[in-house]
């Protein structure tokens, strides 16, 4: 199953290699439910640089404003909204796990 998304800003990749992310995937939040939930948090652990920290928003690679790369998801109204900074190959390594992981599932979702 294909999630819909959108970009906030312009994927570029600048000289050293680091592309700024600001994803939103298009996923109906208002018709999760209690197992809906739990996949979701199940994808999050599998894919590439999961760090474990249970105070705070599912992150990868480092912190922002710690680490001089960082990826982090945020549940928004308009849905799973993921923001960071990373390399480019990286950027691509965590992105395509991440499609494999959603197609495992059914997401509610909409169009954007």
């Amino acid at each position: 199953m294909d999630i819909c998304f959108y970009d906030n800003a312009e994927l570029l990749v600048n000289e050293k290699g680091i592309v700024s992310v600001d994803r939103v995937y298009c996923l109906d939040f208002n018709e999760f439910v209690a197992a809906t939930w739990e996949q979701l948090k199940q994808i999050y652990l599998l894919l590439p640089q999961y760090l474990v920290n249970s105070h705070q928003c599912p992150m990868w690679f480092g912190e922002e404003g710690i680490s001089s790369i960082y990826l982090y998801a945020s549940v928004e109204p308009s849905g799973l909204q993921i923001v960071g900074e990373l390399t480019f190959e990286k950027w691509e390594l965590w992105e395509k796990t991440f499609h494999a992981q959603l197609a495992r599932y059914s997401f509610p979702s909409f169009e954007c």
